[in-house]
Parts: C-alpha cells; sequence; structure tokens
C-alpha cells in the first residue's frame, strides 16, 4: 500500500489551469476545499506519493513565481502612483 501525504496549496486563478493540468495528467487526487474571491484564490488539497514529490514541488514553483510576480506588479502600481 501506498502511503499518501495531504497538502493544501491556494492556487492564484490566474495559474489555475496550468496547475490543474498538472493534476490531471499526474492523476493526483485533489479536493477544492475553499473558493476565496477576494484573494482570487481557489485552496485546493492535494494527496499525492513520494514518487509524486517533483510534480508536488513544480507546482509549488509555479505558486512562488506567481507571487514574486504580482509583487513586481504591485511596485510597478506603486511607481505610478509617485508621479
Amino acid at each position: 500500500m501506498t502511503k499518501l501525504t495531504g497538502q493544501v496549496f491556494d492556487i492564484p486563478a490566474n495559474i489555475m489551469l496550468d496547475v490543474c493540468s498538472l493534476i490531471c495528467e499526474h492523476e493526483l487526487e485533489h479536493t477544492i476545499m475553499e473558493v476565496d474571491e477576494d484573494e482570487d484564490t481557489i485552496s485546493l488539497e492535494l494527496q499525492y506519493s513520494k514518487q509524486d514529490r517533483k510534480v508536488i514541488h513544480k507546482i509549488e514553483d509555479m505558486i512562488a513565481d506567481n507571487s514574486d510576480e504580482e509583487d513586481d506588479d504591485d511596485e510597478e502600481d506603486d511607481d505610478d502612483q509617485d508621479e
């Protein structure tokens, strides 16, 4: 029997299709936990085995990259307001 680990991820709506693609491609068990319209995120619980860790890390990287881009956008907006 394979031991599964569960973890909840807050997925930004703008990368949800890419994340869902990975979830389906690797047939990960998942549950939608919450939709936060204010933050524009969907919380998913993913169940995965040791063999799926690469996919989980890729999802984590996608989320981190997206938050970095949002931070950059916020800084640009702040710069625009200064002028």
